[in-house]
């Protein structure tokens, strides 16, 4: 239903707004979820625009502070190239 699938890609953006990354979670599995969630809640976007939110959004759910401030780094260095 339509209603059905606005409310759960709704839920599944909460989601990836919300997602962070457990203790002893590596960055391949973080990814893999980040990914998951996004095909789910942007299904209609084109793949650029989800690989670009799904890059925001992974870099946000990153526990540890450092590396979180290098990933953004990098980000900018990457989308500047």
């Amino acid at each position: 239903s339509r209603f059905g699938d606005s409310h759960l890609r709704q839920f599944y953006r909460t989601e990836l707004k919300t997602k962070r990354q457990k203790p002893g979670e590596g960055l391949q599995v973080l990814s893999a979820h980040v990914e998951r969630l996004m095909s789910l809640a942007y299904a209609e976007c084109p793949l650029d625009v989800r690989e670009s939110l799904a890059a925001q959004y992974l870099v946000d759910a990153i526990r540890d502070e450092d590396p979180q401030h290098s990933t953004r780094y990098q980000s900018c260095r990457t989308q500047k190239i």
